[in-house]
Parts: structure tokens; C-alpha cells; sequence
């Protein structure tokens, strides 16, 4: 929540930054985009001594968007689907620990945000811009094996808030395409009594239609 509060002055201590041009434009959009996540390695403490650690390859998102931009801000509502395979897998036992062990199954997660951006309108149809947002993310575990053995599927929802910037490229009046980055990061999951931490690195390319 710091980081989201840090975020919010900022964005307002722009407004009297000189240089910006505000456009005059209201409007309604929609949006999509594709890209890759890149998923940290995760966490979990079953018990005090016991620390294993997920590794990850990378994987892929997709989402769709709504929104309202008015003069240099935009209000916006996001679903985002992600999916990483697990890699391996790594435990702790106090000071022992084994690394490296073979595992497969995946991470889905999805995402339901409330976003708020800043564009740094200019005389060119180029706009760089801010973001912030918070809102749900649903996460699930599924068909975890580690060296052959089945673990099983967990699955829990929690507080998520991303942050990030990007560059968008107006094509038309209509249409608009973006490149963006962003950190996504959620609360601590419960599997069962096993506390997990996820945090993500995403980029991606998306299109927004104005209507």
C-alpha cells in the first residue's frame, strides 16, 4: 500500500510540473494486449524451519480493458490472464537443502484491476505514460509434481496492485498501440496452511480502440 500511496503523490505533484500538455479530448476506449510474464521465484514456509523455493520458465498474458480518458488521465478497468510452467523445485530443511529437483505442472493466475494512468500528452503521437492500479488476483497451482511425485492443485484469491509505465504510438483518432512494462505483486497466498509469495515482471504489446 506504500508503494500505491507513493505512486498517487507523484502523479498529482506532476500536475505542476511545467511542460505538459493537457488534451482537451473525454473518450471511451478498449483495449487488449499480449506479452510474457516473467514469474519470481516463489516461497513457502510449511513450518519454521522447513523454506522450499519454486523456480519458473517464462510464460505469456493476455488481458482486455475498458476505460475513460480524460485530458492527460486515464481511468481504466483490466482483466489479465498469465500462466508460467513450474521449472524445479528447491528445499531447505534448516541448513540442509536440495536444490534443482525436477518438477513440472503450472501457475495460473488472474487478475481483475482498477487502473490509473497519467499521459504525457505532447505535440507528437508519441505519449509516454505512468500507471498504477490494485484490485484481485485469483491464483491456481495445478497438477504439481516434484521428481514424479503428485502434489496436487491449490488454489486462493488475494489482494493484488501493479505499477509500471509505458509509451503509447497513435495510429489514427481510433486507434492506438502501446508498449508497456509493469510490476505486478500480490498478497501472501494460503495453500492449506503453506504461506506462498508471487510477484511478477510483465511486458507487453496492446491495442486500444477510442470510440
Amino acid at each position: 500500500m506504500k508503494k500505491i500511496l507513493g505512486m498517487g503523490i507523484v502523479f498529482f505533484a506532476m500536475l505542476i510540473f511545467p511542460g505538459i500538455c493537457l488534451s482537451a479530448s473525454s473518450e471511451l476506449y478498449l483495449g487488449g494486449h499480449v506479452g510474457m510474464t516473467v514469474l519470481l521465484d516463489s516461497e513457502k514456509y510449511g513450518n519454521s524451519s522447513v523454506n522450499v523455493e519454486l523456480d519458473f520458465d517464462p510464460g505469456f498474458n493476455f488481458g482486455l480493458s475498458g476505460g475513460y480518458h480524460w485530458r492527460m488521465f486515464r481511468l481504466e478497468g483490466e482483466f489479465q490472464y498469465q500462466k508460467n510452467n513450474i521449472d524445479s523445485f528447491n528445499v531447505c530443511l534448516g541448513r540442509r537443502c536440495i536444490s534443482g529437483v525436477s518438477s513440472s505442472g503450472d501457475v495460473t493466475m488472474v487478475s481483475l484491476l482498477a487502473n490509473t494512468y497519467i499521459d504525457f500528452v505532447n505535440k507528437t503521437n508519441v505519449t509516454p505514460y505512468i500507471t498504477a492500479g490494485i484490485g484481485s488476483a485469483t491464483v491456481k497451482v495445478n497438477d504439481f509434481e516434484v521428481a514424479g511425485l503428485q502434489i496436487g492443485n491449490s488454489d486462493d484469491t488475494v489482494f493484488a496492485y501493479q505499477i509500471g509505465a509505458g509509451i503509447a504510438y497513435a495510429i489514427n483518432e481510433k486507434f492506438t498501440i502501446e508498449l508497456k512494462y509493469r510490476y505486478h505483486d500480490i498478497a501472501e497466498l494460503d495453500f492449506d496452511g503453506i504461506k506462498i509469495d508471487f510477484a511478477n515482471h510483465d511486458a507487453y504489446v496492446g491495442l486500444r480502440y477510442y470510440f
